[in-house]
């Protein structure tokens, strides 16, 4: 695929996402990801040369909202499961075929959702249509249409790799958005049964919070970076940060190759975040 049609591609996708600015990752085959953060769509335009050497080497290409948003990612859907959304008022605003008859797609709900709901909303779409749990989650990444997915086992009978395909660029609200998004919002517990059963300990404002960066650069944890990030999610869950937020921030905040794919680097870093919450608890009497 030439330069020009890959370029066409990428602006039709992220005009019908329609973010003021997006993150792009570049997952190497050595498990390095390659973030490029807070890029507006001309930067990326500007970077498909890039993009594409980077794709014929072997890397994927992703895509994302950058900050809040007003888009859900569904991933690992079947063809079924795309009719099923389009029959009850689910219409993808872009939909995306990352292999023959294997297909990701992005509903806009109208407006931006704070990271908690857009959290619950992606999770119980994937749970309605089918969707790849482990994708459902406020900021995660899909693939960026026209680069090929490198993927092994997704590569053709002729042993070449599938060019993701931009399947539809609509870019519409679909038309269950305010009725669902208000469904999964009054569904959440006001508060939780641990918050309801434990006692209640102050929190310091956000203002205190310190950055990861401070934690990785500490002499106290010798070059140490585990220790680091989790001496600051323990620091993070005192200040009232979520779980979502500690994670997000780890994930985000070094590379964490060393850890292996994606899929354990996302581990990593809920793993962390979740022990940092558990141990800031107090413990009852």
């Amino acid at each position: 695929m030439s330069a020009p049609v890959t370029e066409r591609i990428v602006i039709a996708q992220l005009s019908a996402m329609g973010c003021e600015a997006f993150d792009i990752g570049v997952l190497r085959q050595s498990g390095q990801m390659l973030l490029r953060e807070q890029w507006a769509q001309q930067q990326i335009v500007a970077a498909v040369p890039w993009l594409k050497h980077e794709n014929a080497r072997g890397a994927h290409i992703f895509v994302r909202p950058h900050g809040e948003h007003a888009l859900s990612l569904l991933d690992d859907l079947s063809t079924d499961a795309v009719m099923s959304m389009e029959a009850s008022g689910f219409e993808p605003a872009v939909l995306v075929e990352t292999s023959p008859k294997n297909f990701q797609a992005w509903l806009n709900h109208g407006r931006i959702l704070k990271r908690e709901l857009s959290t619950r909303v992606a999770k119980e779409l994937a749970a309605r249509f089918g969707g790849d749990p482990s994708s459902a989650d406020w900021r995660h990444f899909g693939r960026l249409a026209g680069f090929t997915n490198q993927k092994p086992h997704r590569r053709l009978d002729n042993g070449f790799s599938p060019f993701v395909r931009l399947k539809s660029s609509a870019g519409r609200i679909y038309r269950s958005a305010g009725e669902f998004v208000k469904m999964v919002a009054e569904s959440a517990p006001r508060s939780s049964e641990k918050t309801q059963h434990r006692p209640q300990r102050p929190i310091s404002p956000r203002t205190d919070l310190l950055p990861l960066a401070d934690f990785h650069a500490d002499p106290r944890y010798g070059g140490d970076l585990h220790r680091a990030d989790m001496a600051w999610a323990l620091h993070a869950a005192s200040r009232g940060l979520s779980e979502e937020e500690i994670e997000a921030e780890i994930l985000h905040a070094r590379d964490l190759s060393k850890k292996g794919g994606l899929s354990r680097q996302m581990e990593y870093a809920r793993r962390t975040a979740a022990k940092a919450l558990t141990r800031s608890q107090p413990l009852h009497p």
